[in-house]
């Protein structure tokens, strides 16, 4: 017998989701980072991070660590890395959150929704919070 499940696809369209901004593998950003529009991040990003009028993307190849505030959604394929030794990253999104098969994190995650695919790693607590009228 052969399994039968069912599978969802995440599909990233950069241009239908208003993705205007990008990190790109082999870059690294630190320090704070503030941008309107979408964020595909595909390097490595520390620090302050705040997403406005689009989605964050953490690709397979991306690392974040640190406060992370994405006012829409954020989906999560990458890494989120811890801020320290001892202190987990922060990730708060306005809307709701896609956790990958792919996803490794080390974080506290506070969304509007949250969909969790098997397979995502998350050491951390989960929350979800009323989004905003």
């Amino acid at each position: 017998m052969t399994d039968q499940r069912d599978t969802e696809t995440i599909v990233i369209d950069p241009v239908a989701m208003h993705i205007v901004n990008r990190v790109a593998g082999g870059c690294r950003q630190s320090g704070t980072f503030h941008c309107k529009g979408g964020l595909m991040v595909e390097g490595r990003m520390e620090g302050e991070i705040e997403v406005t009028d689009g989605p964050l993307v953490l690709m397979p190849e991306g690392v974040i660590a640190g406060k992370i505030t994405a006012h829409g959604e954020a989906y999560l394929f990458g890494t989120l890395g811890p801020r320290s030794d001892t202190q987990l990253s922060e990730l708060e999104v306005g809307g709701a959150v896609f956790l990958a098969e792919t996803l490794r994190a080390q974080a506290d995650i506070s969304a509007g929704a949250i969909k969790s695919y098997e397979g995502a790693q998350v050491e951390g607590r989960i929350r979800t919070v009323k989004r905003a009228a």
